[in-house]
Parts: structure tokens; sequence; C-alpha cells
């Protein structure tokens, strides 16, 4: 028998550079298993100062089985939520 690998979500709690003078940070919120969903609270700041809050839905999908918690899938969830946060 093998003892199935631990699986933290990522998190970008330090401010993810969005253009001159704005900024995001995102926090793992749930995941929907079922509908292969993650979702993401994201703070958008403009200087220090929060300016918006908002969840980002993020399909999974396409993630094999042996891509979870790997540096590509963080980057690939990275820029999926930064693509959001820039509206």
């Amino acid at each position: 028998m093998t003892a199935a690998m631990a699986f933290t979500w990522p998190e970008f709690d330090t401010k993810q550079t969005l253009d001159v003078g704005r900024s995001w940070t995102a926090a793992f919120d749930s995941y929907d298993q079922y509908r292969e969903l993650c979702y993401y609270r994201v703070t958008v700041f403009d200087g220090e100062r929060p300016t918006g809050d908002f969840m980002v839905e993020v399909g999974t999908e396409s993630v094999r089985d042996n891509e979870w918690g790997t540096a590509t899938f963080a980057a690939d969830l990275h820029d999926r939520i930064a693509s959001v946060a820039a509206t």
C-alpha cells in the first residue's frame, strides 16, 4: 500500500505586481472536485490601499495526476488569477 502524497494549494500572500502602483494577493478558498474548479479570494491594491476583493474560479480539468503540487501547476494558477485581477 502506498501513502497518499499531501497536497497544499498554493497561496499568493505576497503582493504580485499588476502594473505601476497596482498589485494583488490571493488566498485559497475551496476546491470543487466534482466540477474540477478551485476558488481563490483575490484582493487588489493601489499602492498599500486595498481597492477590490473578489472570488476567482479556476478550472483544473487539464491538470494531470502527476502535476498537482508542481511549480508548473502553481505558475499556471498564478497566471490565470493574475489575468482576472488585471481586469
